[in-house]
């Protein structure tokens, strides 16, 4: 049975481009609604094709309709935002983090997916709570419960005063057993 995971894009927050004009609002607006209307996404397709934006702003905005495609179930598609982010900011940890997070919602790209986000987690996340939670996640699907284990842990560390981590370490039992020889 497939555990549901618990969407994180950051791997947990929409981008904010520093003095986020009024043409990025659709675009943020969409990534912060639990699940984006048809409106919505359209009124960011339209704000983030506007021939003069900044490359900054249009990285943001690429990456907060990622996220509200992500939350939209267009799995496909957020996986191309999120491939654009790539390839325009490389150091961008939470474009490699959110493209994971949508392959581990894709059964058989677990492994996929926990390579990604590792990568993210090496560039160096803003956020690296969120970062080992979605890695954790990734792992308990692709049943390396140990290794979720330890990163639950490591976010837990990360961010104390985030409850998430401590709920999921709620989950997990550790079994001290003795080998017998013969």
């Amino acid at each position: 049975m497939r555990r549901v995971l618990i969407l994180l894009c950051l791997a947990a927050a929409p981008l904010r481009a520093q003095d986020v004009p009024a043409s990025d609002e659709p675009c943020l607006a969409a990534a912060q609604a639990d699940r984006p209307g048809r409106s919505q996404l359209v009124r960011c397709d339209r704000a983030i094709r506007q021939p003069d934006l900044p490359a900054p702003q249009r990285l943001a905005m690429l990456m907060n309709r990622g996220i509200a495609l992500l939350r939209a179930g267009k799995l496909d598609k957020a996986e191309s935002d999120f491939d654009l982010a790539i390839r325009s900011a490389p150091g961008l940890a939470e474009a490699w983090i959110n493209k994971g997070v949508v392959l581990a919602r894709q059964p058989g790209r677990e492994a996929e997916a926990v390579a990604l986000i590792s990568h993210g987690i090496e560039i160096g996340p803003k956020e690296p709570a969120r970062a080992f939670f979605a890695r954790a996640q990734a792992l308990e699907v692709a049943g390396r419960l140990k290794e979720a284990m330890d990163d639950y842990a490591a976010a837990a560390r990360a961010d104390p005063s985030w409850p998430a981590p401590a709920e999921e370490l709620k989950r997990f039992r550790v079994e001290r057993r003795k080998v017998l020889r013969g």
